[in-house]
């Protein structure tokens, strides 16, 4: 991975670090409506009589838009650059969410409104943020990529005590609102002013439209290694999003107030944050695949806690942290493997068609967790279920196989 012709990771950080900044503001923007709708999920049960599976069809509304959309977004990337898509997705994505303020009692209202913030979604997926990162790292991708990615760690320590004292203080349509207005505020000015792509970036990358490279991508996800780095990254996508999408109403079928679960399930932030930096430390020193595998066996310990303990903030709040650790990681991983097994050529294609999987998965979650909640008034059923599934995620990154050799100054894989 040293080359003579690369920065060192110190060099690339004191040149580049200015972009990661953006990049990290973008990230936590992603997951904004996720953690959003944590907290409005007892709201509008109350003001509608909805069942939560109703109240959580957005996510696969998002889900199954990004699954057919993804792939698009991360070719149009490649062909128009990330800036571009940024500048427009993130003004368009903040008043998409803040149309959810206008549901009324008929359900058919929230799933259009949903739609809409499918629409702008998509065009803030973590593959435009993490894009322009290939083209000023390579020593360090790994730190850097998880740096940017930590934004999500930290939507996940602030959002759902913000939203709920936006909701005492507004109700939950002004909440929406509100909310909105400020991840605006926050995240459009940092864009505009430093994300940017490098210039090497666009002069080696070779243009989206050219036949061979189409060929090249569609080859390289047609490999076992790609399927099998899909599997993982949508595998435990489902797992995981079943708790972490409904962690407050977990936490409060647990026996905490709303309050109190949803300061407690900030601490999976925290934990992700901590989860993001070490493990995209380990990322650039030692084997992907085993440290991905091992961040996706992580996440048995706390479903073990919640079901084996009650009405306990301290076992609760470890195992959010825990959690936490185990999600900050597997992003990265996804990121990181894709760029390694497959080099940056093709980056935005298939780390788009990943994010698609990845989002399909978050939106199957919640949808499947909630209708068991449903019917057995309870997730302890869903607590079950996610073991086998974080073995087999474990399974799958295992079995990537090594990396190719790849140029130091370009990413790209040695004799490709």
């Amino acid at each position: 991975m040293n080359g003579t012709r690369a920065p060192g990771g110190l060099a690339e950080w004191r040149q580049h670090w200015t972009v990661v900044m953006p990049c990290f503001a973008g990230i936590m923007l992603v997951a904004a409506h996720g953690h959003a709708l944590g907290v409005m999920i007892r709201p509008l049960e109350a003001e509608f009589g909805w069942p939560r599976a109703q109240i959580s069809a957005g996510f696969m509304i998002i889900s199954i838009m990004a699954l057919l959309v993804g792939p698009l977004i991360g070719a149009a990337v490649d062909r128009w650059g990330p800036r571009r898509i940024a500048l427009i997705g993130v003004p368009f994505y903040c008043a998409m969410l803040a149309t959810l303020s206008l549901a009324n009692a008929n359900i058919l209202s929230w799933i259009g409104l949903w739609v809409l913030v499918a629409l702008g979604a998509m065009t803030i997926l973590p593959v435009v943020w993490i894009a322009v990162l290939n083209g000023y790292f390579f020593q360090s991708r790994g730190l850097a990529m998880a740096i940017a990615l930590s934004g999500t760690g930290m939507g996940a320590a602030l959002y759902p005590m913000v939203v709920n004292a936006l909701v005492d203080g507004l109700g939950w349509r002004m909440a929406y609102v509100a909310f909105a207005a400020i991840c605006l505020v926050l995240v459009f000015p940092i864009t505009f002013l430093f994300f940017r792509e490098a210039p090497r970036a666009r002069v080696a990358m070779p243009h989206a439209g050219d036949p061979a490279l189409r060929t090249t991508a569609r080859g390289q996800m047609a490999s076992a290694r790609f399927v099998k780095l899909a599997a993982a990254s949508i595998v435990f996508s489902v797992a995981s999003c079943a708790l972490t999408n409904n962690l407050v109403p977990v936490l409060i079928g647990e026996g905490l107030t709303p309050a109190s679960a949803a300061a407690t399930a900030g601490l999976m932030g925290i934990g992700s944050i901590t989860g993001r930096l070490v493990g995209g430390y380990l990322l650039d020193r030692l084997d992907g695949n085993k440290v991905a595998a091992v961040s996706v066996l992580l996440p048995i310990l706390p479903a073990a806690i919640l079901l084996a303990t009650d009405h306990s903030q301290g076992w609760s709040a470890v195992a959010c942290l825990v959690m936490g650790l185990s999600v900050g990681t597997e992003l990265d991983a996804c990121a990181y493997l894709a760029a390694r097994h497959f080099g940056t050529r093709n980056f935005g294609a298939l780390f788009g068609t990943i994010n698609g999987l990845l989002l399909f998965g978050a939106g199957l979650a919640p949808l499947s967790a909630n209708y068991i909640y449903d019917v057995t008034r309870s997730y302890d059923l869903v607590l079950m279920g996610l073991i086998p599934l974080f073995i087999l995620t474990a399974i799958l990154f295992l079995t990537l196989g090594s990396y190719r050799d790849l140029d130091p100054e370009t990413g790209q894989p040695i004799g490709a």
